[in-house]
């Protein structure tokens, strides 16, 4: 099975609701997939739900943060983070993707820069392989805002995400000797602008206990789509689960 980026995506929109300096909770959940690359069906996965506020460190989902710097509106933070987009050959259906290598998940450091204002949210990210699988980097920008109601916090955002060409080559390219193994033809991807919507919804049951749920909807870059690995323009990550909050 393959983890799409817009997964990340899902899964940050999941904190980005209704975070509290001190919270910490906990829960679990379950994510639907529509993977790009060939060979793949549409697959649920379970997933952990993990998110922590404290004054100078945060767990959000996939993502830690060592708080730098922090004002009433600004926040900066060192970050290391989980990129869960891999590609097993083993695991795929079509004959000629079968014989291509794989592609493993890898860890990324880098900083994120939040800008609260009464209209809304900014983040500036920007992170770099640090195990050296692809070598790449990849940064986001993007604009969230939450609507809080009584029971229920609504997050729509927009943005978009950039990948190098290291970066999209690792997971997209096809090598010469890829392409003779598989008949697939050579591929070479460059670097990419990645546009992306997306919506979360956190609604409390009880005093600690709520329920959450986001969608992310990506528009794949010519880049990547060009790819023979890949047999979609878009790509779409639903999320749902319960969390408890301490």
């Amino acid at each position: 099975m393959t983890f799409k980026k817009n997964v990340l995506i899902a899964a940050a929109l999941f904190t980005a609701t209704s975070a509290m300096a001190g919270d910490f909770s906990v829960g679990a959940g379950a994510v639907f997939n529509e993977s790009p690359y060939k060979g793949y069906n549409e697959n649920v996965s379970a997933v952990p739900l993990i998110s922590y506020e404290g004054e100078h460190f945060y767990v959000r989902q996939t993502t830690a943060g060592w708080v730098v710097w922090k004002d009433a509106k600004n926040e900066f933070s060192l970050t290391a983070s989980w990129m869960p987009l891999h590609f097993d050959p083993e695991d795929n259906d079509d004959a000629a993707m079968s014989q291509l290598d794989e592609r493993k998940s890898s860890a990324m450091l880098g900083g994120a820069y939040y800008r609260h204002e009464s209209w809304g949210s900014l983040k500036f990210a920007v992170a770099a392989d640090a195990m050296d699988e692809s070598g790449g980097v990849a940064g986001e920008l993007s604009y969230f805002r939450p609507i809080r109601m009584e029971r229920l916090t609504l997050t729509p955002s927009v943005g978009v995400l950039f990948y190098d060409a290291s970066f999209n080559d690792y997971y997209y390219g096809v090598s010469a000797q890829e392409s003779r193994r598989s008949g697939l033809r050579q591929y070479s991807a460059d670097e990419s602008v990645t546009p992306y919507v997306g919506v979360a919804a956190k609604y409390q049951l009880t005093q600690n206990l709520y329920l959450n749920a986001s969608a992310v909807y990506t528009v794949l870059p010519d880049e990547v789509k060009n790819s023979p690995m890949i047999d979609r323009d878009d790509s779409f990550a639903l999320m749902t689960g319960l969390s408890w909050t301490f």
